[in-house]
């Protein structure tokens, strides 16, 4: 992020606790999708790179969702 990263609270069994991570979880989110903060910090999406011409449909991994960076056991 721009202006300094977002940090997400661990939440605790206490409703401030809770509030806290949510309403970071939200921010978050929110800038990720270009709702809130600076433009440069908006996710780019694979519909993206295709629309700009950078990639095609082909060149997008047929594993994406399936947490393929996650070790085993």
């Amino acid at each position: 992020m721009s202006k300094g990263q977002v940090s997400i609270p661990e939440p605790n069994e206490n409703l401030p606790s809770l509030r806290s991570t949510a309403v970071a979880t939200k921010e978050l989110v929110e800038t990720l999708a270009g709702q809130r903060g600076d433009p440069r910090d908006v996710a780019v999406t694979w519909g993206d790179l295709i629309n700009l011409g950078l990639v095609t449909k082909q060149d997008i991994p047929r594993d994406i969702g399936s947490n393929r960076f996650q070790r085993a056991g």
